[in-house]
């Protein structure tokens, strides 16, 4: 206990001091910390070693944030989040937050992931780029909905994949005449349940000149 107080961490508690022990944490791993400012509890001390924080790891995170916390560091050691990731990260984010990494790590998105939106011109924002991870937007889904013509910003592109809207939904809409149809739209078109077979049922009623309100006003009066 001397040792541990001579550190700068007083421990009246005899398990854990034990704990502390068991994980490893030594008067110079604390006193390592303290250098470096930071100020752990015991729990603290014992949660940043077991995830294998290290001073050097403290050091290279505050390159990108000169107030990372514990928790912070803690978080972003449970992640996986290495300074290389953040440093490609940084490329294109030069602003982003230990919160946005953290998310970002935790939903899968890969710097490859972020460069190939970049290169289709899209230029997402960190919470939006989460989003659509989340959502299953891929590259691939871009360039297949630009090439049946349309060209949906990040928000479209988080709406169109939560409802569902599919190249195959969208070449099935143009192909039952809807040719024009904006993204706005076919997301609307696609929540009411619009679909080609509800539109040929539609003319096989007799119903002709048909809108996409017009369709939406039919499917609400559930007429057939």
């Amino acid at each position: 206990m001397d040792a541990m107080a001579a550190a700068g961490i007083k421990i009246t508690d005899v398990d854990e001091l034990i704990a502390l022990k068991i994980q490893g944490v030594t008067p110079e791993y604390i006193k390592g910390m303290h250098d470096l400012g930071l100020q752990p509890n015991a729990d603290e001390l014992i949660g940043m070693k077991v995830q294998g924080i290290t001073p050097e790891y403290v050091r290279e995170m505050r390159k990108f944030d000169s107030g990372v916390s514990v928790d912070d560091l803690i978080g972003m050691k449970v992640q996986g989040i290495t300074p290389e990731y953040i440093n490609e990260l940084r490329k294109h984010y030069s602003n982003l937050s230990v919160e946005d990494s953290i998310g970002m790590k935790v939903q899968g998105v890969t710097p490859e992931y972020v460069r190939e939106f970049h290169d289709l011109g899209l230029q997402p924002s960190a919470e939006e780029l989460i989003g659509m991870k989340v959502q299953g937007v891929t590259p691939n889904y871009v360039k297949e909905m630009r090439s049946i013509g349309l060209k949906p910003n990040t928000d479209e592109l988080i709406g169109m994949k939560v409802q569902g809207v599919t190249p195959e939904y969208v070449k099935s809409m143009q192909a039952a005449g809807f040719k024009d149809l904006d993204c706005d739209e076919l997301i609307g078109a696609k929540v009411q349940g619009v679909t080609p077979e509800f539109i040929e049922n539609a003319r096989k009623h007799g119903f002709q000149n048909l809108t996409l309100d017009k369709l939406i006003a039919l499917k609400h009066a559930d007429i057939f």
